[in-house]
């Protein structure tokens, strides 16, 4: 990975926007990755009331697009993990219904874009290569891995 920084922000009824700006590659061939791994209500959220993220991303020159990655409720949904991503392009974040506390965070990534042997778009932080990959995904029988049961995986690794 060539570099990875923690990202992370408060929305609520005094400050319901965050945007995230995306640097100047400084190659040609650096990517940039906002990843966001949780979002979660604050302990002092007002019960019973609905809290929706809407993120707002350039989909081209001419378009964007606004949807909500996120409608929490004291008493019932605190927390997620979306795991959503965003490569090379700025967003806005907006509290659009609700007082929040929201706090989200996640990973600022930067890397490149590769292709696979199949043509298709990876993501390549540096750290292993596709040998390494590969073996990393193998069981002891070749089979891929098994459904997970009470969150353990039954099957040993090599």
């Amino acid at each position: 990975m060539e570099r990875e920084e923690f990202y992370g922000v408060t929305l609520n009824e005094k400050e319901p926007l965050a945007q995230f700006e995306m640097e100047e590659p400084h190659t040609q061939a650096e990517d940039q990755k906002l990843v966001i791994k949780q979002i979660c209500l604050g302990a002092e959220a007002k019960e019973g009331e609905f809290n929706v993220v809407q993120v707002e991303a350039r989909l081209n020159h001419k378009e964007t697009l606004k949807i909500p990655i996120a409608v929490l409720k004291a008493g019932e949904t605190r927390a997620l993990r979306p795991n959503v991503e965003f490569l090379n392009t700025s967003v806005t974040f907006k509290l659009i219904q609700g007082t929040g506390p929201v706090h989200m965070y996640g990973q600022n990534l930067y890397g490149q874009i590769s292709m696979d042997e199949t043509g298709e778009q990876g993501w390549y932080d540096g750290e292993m290569d596709e040998e390494e990959e590969e073996d990393d995904d193998d069981y002891e029988d070749g089979s891929p891995p098994p459904p997970q049961t009470n969150g353990k995986n039954s099957s040993k690794r090599k």
